[in-house]
């Protein structure tokens, strides 16, 4: 499957810029600092200047390099696809809330309490109703509480209790292979490298079996970040 690369660059000298612009890269943008400047640019796999860029990148300090794989040419692509994919998630929570109103009433109170920074009460509201939802075994209304309370949990930057949520709603998620490998990212983020891996290792065998481009994207980009896991799973 075909990659690109959205690379943003950290603190370029003038040399350093230079040796990119001798590589053929063209900035998509710039940014200047006192540090140098900050460049932004796209590129494919198979584009014949690949290789040297990757070269030039391999050279710099890691942490100076920040690099997005996609599966479309241009980071413009891939936010409008996400954002698409975004509006189909809200559509689905719509029609689960539609279908539910205490659930819609405890997500407004709970949404209410936190704007009011009366922390502790907006989650006493949402756990009682997440514990029904997962006695009825209503993997909808699951998802659809944990996920929020773990937008909220995320606005209070409150790791831990995001990571509790998130787990809580994983046995209910529609596409368990993808909301495993963004739990993987969570965990990663939390420096919790083994367990991290281990739920990646999870979403590639749950993907293996799927044809869908969704799931190549998915394959390819587990492989990148965890090249074992195809020998784990």
């Amino acid at each position: 499957m075909q990659l690109f690369h959205h690379i943003t660059v950290l603190s370029l000298s003038e040399q350093e810029k230079r040796a990119f612009v001798e590589a053929g890269v063209e900035f998509a943008r710039t940014m200047n600092s006192a540090r140098g400047e900050t460049v932004m640019f796209d590129i494919g796999e198979n584009d014949p200047r690949y290789e040297r860029v990757a070269a030039l990148l391999r050279s710099l300090d890691p942490k100076r390099v920040r690099d997005f794989s996609m599966t479309v040419p241009t980071l413009r692509e891939f936010v409008a696809k996400m954002v698409a994919n975004g509006r189909e998630r809200m559509k689905q929570e719509a029609t689960e809330q539609a279908k539910w109103p205490r659930g819609r009433e405890v997500l407004r109170e709970s949404l209410e309490l936190m704007k009011s920074g009366k922390v502790e009460q907006a989650f006493s509201v949402l756990d009682p109703a997440i514990t029904e939802a997962i006695e009825g075994n209503h993997c909808g209304r699951v998802s659809l509480l944990s996920q929020h309370a773990a937008a909220l949990s995320l606005s209070r930057g409150d790791r831990e209790r995001q990571i509790h949520y998130e787990q809580q709603a994983l046995p209910f998620a529609k596409d368990y292979r993808f909301a495993a490998y963004n739990f993987a990212q969570l965990l990663l983020g939390d420096g919790q490298l083994v367990l991290a891996e281990r739920y990646a290792a999870e979403a590639y065998r749950q993907s293996r079996s799927q044809t869908s481009e969704a799931d190549s994207d998915l394959r390819a980009a587990i492989l990148k970040q965890w090249p074992s896991a195809a020998e784990t799973s």
